[in-house]
């Protein structure tokens, strides 16, 4: 019996993608019938993973010309495996690795970067990215180095960009100007992870109009209260919404700070107290009254 697609494409996506070894399962999806190689490979290939250790089986495996598999990809990200990420000797666009396979990728809505150094020289590399240039939708750079000029030209390549994760940026400058802001307002910035040496980046982006509809932060223990304030003093004139994710230790966190704070204003008031409690007692006007 033949199922229809759409049908075929809800019941793949109740079963488990993959199990402890990777996609197994997905892979012994579409052996199940010939009507099923198709839709196990959407579910197959919607997200994949590039890890620098893995990244040459990887290429062996899939050529660079198979559109057929690589058009079903959504999101992709490729990680590289240094132990430096917050180095400035990070690598230089390891994206350009893949270069020979960014045309397949006709459909990505998500590309995330992790652990490499973006140069302005992208800027002029841009068009390596152009088969997927209107349809993503969002940009994530983990644990990178980049410029400001390198981030805009990001941002203007890609016209319905409406997301932005910026998890530990390191901002650097190398002297190439910044061009204007085709489209400055972005519906949504992901800050999963900030620190106070992070927040150059983001005083260049206010510095340069960029505007959002939205900003999260995810607050743990290890974000202080007073770089959280330095970044809505940073971005503050230029966002709708601001939401703050806490998290357990942020909550008890905040909770200890508090509690030590009150306890502290406690024992100063009571200070107060004491002192003009004794300062009552040797008055001289509150010894007359008493006459």
């Amino acid at each position: 019996m033949n199922l229809p697609q759409e049908l075929l494409d809800e019941i793949l996506s109740y079963l488990p993608p993959d199990d402890r070894q990777g996609k197994w399962p997905l892979r012994n999806y579409s052996l199940v019938a010939k009507s099923w190689v198709n839709p196990s490979r959407r579910w197959l290939f919607k997200t994949i993973k590039i890890r620098e250790r893995n990244l040459q089986s990887w290429l062996d495996t899939i050529s660079p010309a198979n559109r057929g598999l690589l058009q079903h990809v959504h999101s992709l990200s490729y990680i590289t495996d240094t132990r430096a990420q917050r180095s400035r000797f990070l690598p230089e666009h390891c994206i350009d690795i893949l270069r020979d396979y960014l045309p397949s990728f006709q459909q990505l809505r998500h590309l995330s970067l992790f652990s490499i150094r973006i140069t302005s020289e992208i800027s002029h590399q841009v068009e390596i990215f152009s088969a997927f240039q209107h349809t993503l939708s969002r940009l994530s750079l983990n644990y990178c180095s980049v410029t400001i000029s390198a981030l805009i030209a990001l941002i203007n390549y890609f016209p319905h960009l409406d997301c932005l994760d910026l998890d530990n940026p390191l901002y650097y400058i190398d002297g190439a100007p910044a061009i204007p802001l085709s489209h400055p307002l972005i519906s949504k910035l992901y800050i999963p992870h900030c620190y106070d040496y992070d927040l150059d980046l983001l005083d260049q982006l206010s510095g340069h109009g960029l505007t959002f509809d939205e900003i999260v932060i995810n607050y743990d223990i290890k974000l202080p209260l007073y770089t959280l304030a330095r970044i809505v003093d940073a971005l503050g004139a230029n966002i709708k919404c601001l939401r703050i994710l806490f998290s357990l230790s942020g909550c008890m966190y905040i909770a200890q700070e508090s509690t030590a704070r009150l306890a502290k204003s406690k024992t100063v008031l009571l200070q107060i107290v004491r002192d003009m409690t004794d300062l009552q007692h040797c008055s001289p006007i509150a010894g007359s009254s008493g006459n």
